[in-house]
């Protein structure tokens, strides 16, 4: 039997409303994470120690031997922390409060992390002094030039999507096991003998103890 028009009407207005929710929300977590990665760019080059050094012979220099070298490790290993923090926080909450559907929120989370760690990646260097090699070239000897924020290698990048994934994968991880024990805890319920006898095993035999009498 067919529906009536007005009713397959309405299911596709539902349908299509339900598709405008899932693609907003989809929308609302990405513009998030791009605005926590721009707060993240400014953390990262807040918690980076900007490394001294000096023009000398037309290249830069650190003032200490190895503070260039700590420099690079300290730019890339804040960034790396900062990816994964806030990355970590983000898919849990996410997994949390973007329920409509799991797979769209999981695209978005990756596309989100993504353009966060661009963004976090670009205002921190923004914010950091400029490359002092350019400069270098063309100073006098012994002028004080800053060393520049940088991360060494692609791998960093990788941190905001990683830490996204795995929050998102924890919540819907426990969700799902959440879910079993209280389906255990159903069927358990009905089973014969359990609980305080008002399963379907003890309605048998209370009929048949009727029977015998």
């Amino acid at each position: 039997m067919r529906g009536t028009p007005d009713a397959e009407h309405d299911g596709r207005g539902g349908v299509r409303r339900a598709e405008t929710a899932v693609l907003l929300q989809a929308v609302v977590v990405v513009a998030v994470f791009a605005a926590v990665g721009a707060a993240g760019g400014w953390v990262w080059y807040h918690l980076w120690d900007v490394p001294p050094g000096v023009a000398f012979q037309g290249q830069w220099v650190p003032r200490e031997s190895d503070e260039g070298l700590q420099a690079a490790f300290d730019g890339t290993a804040w960034y790396v922390v900062c990816g994964l923090v806030a990355g970590l926080v983000l898919g849990v909450l996410a997994a949390l409060l973007a329920r409509r559907s799991e797979v769209a929120t999981l695209v978005a989370v990756v596309i989100g992390a993504a353009v966060a760690a661009w963004l976090a990646y670009r205002v921190g260097l923004s914010l950091s002094p400029p490359d002092p090699a350019p400069l270098a070239r063309g100073a006098d000897d012994y002028t004080p030039i800053p060393g520049a924020l940088s991360i060494s290698g692609r791998s960093p990048f990788v941190a905001w999507p990683l830490g996204a994934v795995l929050g998102l994968a924890v919540v819907y991880l426990l969700g799902l096991s959440a879910g079993e024990v209280r389906r255990r805890e159903q069927d358990t319920a009905w089973m014969p003998g359990a609980g305080s006898g008002s399963g379907p095993g003890t309605a048998r035999s209370s009929s048949t103890s009727e029977s015998h009498d």
